[in-house]
């Protein structure tokens, strides 16, 4: 039986970014390419009935977009092209359905190659997927992990003393992206704790109290 062509889903942030990786992908033998804002994700999902989706978010998107491929109306294997894949590889990401993490600028074989280990239900990952997340120097004069403008909004909120389900009312995000960035604010500050996050950051000057 001859087997049709594996049909790939491109959601990106953008229009330009999408179109690029689709650029890479044109003329590859046995994919059919359809392309696509990431915020509309349901819907193209629905639209192409895709065998595997790429998904390349920005890092302060991350977060918001596994919670759409989670909430997706079926399982579906997803490959994340990521600026930072130490961030990816969570178990949030697993959860999501994610079979591979690339950096942002994986070459067209690489990402060929993990649509191909996506389809057979195999796993492929960036080496720094298992980096842990670098350390933040913050005070000590250091190079420093710069916070998204979100993270320091609900870093903010912390301070505050604000608990994930506040945080998620007051800025209607789910309570799922807010553990997420609360996630990352912890990786990039290499804190231990929400009270340790909200010190390093007055210390570092990211807030004040």
């Amino acid at each position: 039986m001859t087997l049709g062509p594996t049909r790939v889903l491109i959601a990106a942030e953008s229009d330009a970014r999408a179109a690029t990786i689709e650029a890479s992908l044109r003329g590859k033998a046995g994919l059919h390419i359809a392309v696509g804002r990431a915020r509309a994700l349901g819907r193209l999902i629905e639209e192409h009935d895709p065998s595997v989706v790429i998904l390349a978010p920005t890092t302060a998107a991350l977060g918001s977009a596994l919670e759409m491929i989670d909430g997706a109306l079926r399982a579906l294997p997803v490959i994340l092209l990521v600026e930072d894949p130490s961030l990816a590889w969570t178990a949030a990401a697993r959860r999501a359905g994610v079979r591979a993490v690339l950096g942002h600028d994986a070459p067209v074989e690489q990402i060929t190659a993990a649509i191909a280990a996506a389809t057979a239900g195999l796993i492929t990952l960036h080496p720094d997927a298992f980096r842990p997340a670098a350390r933040s120097t913050v005070g000590d004069g250091g190079e420093q992990r710069a916070l998204t403008p979100r993270e320091r909004e609900i870093l903010e909120m912390l301070a505050e003393g604000l608990s994930n389900r506040m945080i998620a009312n007051r800025l209607r995000i789910s309570m799922y992206t807010v553990k997420f960035h609360v996630a990352a604010i912890l990786a990039k500050l290499h804190a231990g704790s929400r009270t340790e996050a909200v010190t390093l950051g007055v210390r570092g000057g990211l807030i004040s109290l």
